[in-house]
């Protein structure tokens, strides 16, 4: 096209330069890796909580009001780099299990009455009892006690059941 010619209208959509395609993509990826992870886990992990314990030695405390039905919190866990997750059941039983997932140690995430591991699929009960693999170990329960309006929770040692 000489320089003096004028375009005619084109039926035809602009075309799409390579950065703003790159730019599109990249708000695109954003999108769905933030928006899109509570919907895989079943709406859930938006609602899980975290919650800073008191700490004597390998004794927790969280106050009972943080515990809430349904779901559960992640209670911060200052002897591992994961926190823990404690669950309220519909009978009004505690249960706090590791977040470790026992195939290659991913963070489980609750997810529509279970808890899912986020990296290869394994998939657990809230009491720590797998659902599916290929994890082919629970996680690691610790035992709680009501102590007034606490909640106390005996950390288990990594490995035990």
């Amino acid at each position: 096209m000489a320089p003096n010619e004028s375009r005619q209208p084109s039926d035809s959509p602009p075309r799409l330069g390579r950065r703003q395609f790159l730019a599109r993509m990249e708000v695109l990826a954003v999108g769905m890796t933030c928006g899109g992870v509570p919907l895989l886990l079943g709406g859930c992990a938006a609602r899980a909580k975290y919650v800073t314990p008191l700490v004597d030695g390998d004794r927790l405390s969280i106050p009972l009001a943080h515990v809430t039905t349904p779901g559960g919190v992640f209670v911060e866990d200052p002897l591992s780099d994961l926190p823990l997750f404690v669950h309220r059941s519909a009978a009004g039983t505690f249960v706090a299990v590791s977040t470790r997932c026992g195939h290659r140690g991913c963070q489980v995430e609750p997810a529509a009455e279970k808890l899912v591991c986020p990296c290869h699929g394994s998939e657990y009960t809230f009491e720590g009892a797998i659902l599916q693999g290929p994890t082919q170990l629970p996680l690691v329960r610790h035992r709680v006690t009501v102590s007034g309006e606490s909640l106390v929770i005996q950390r288990a040692a990594e490995g035990s059941e």
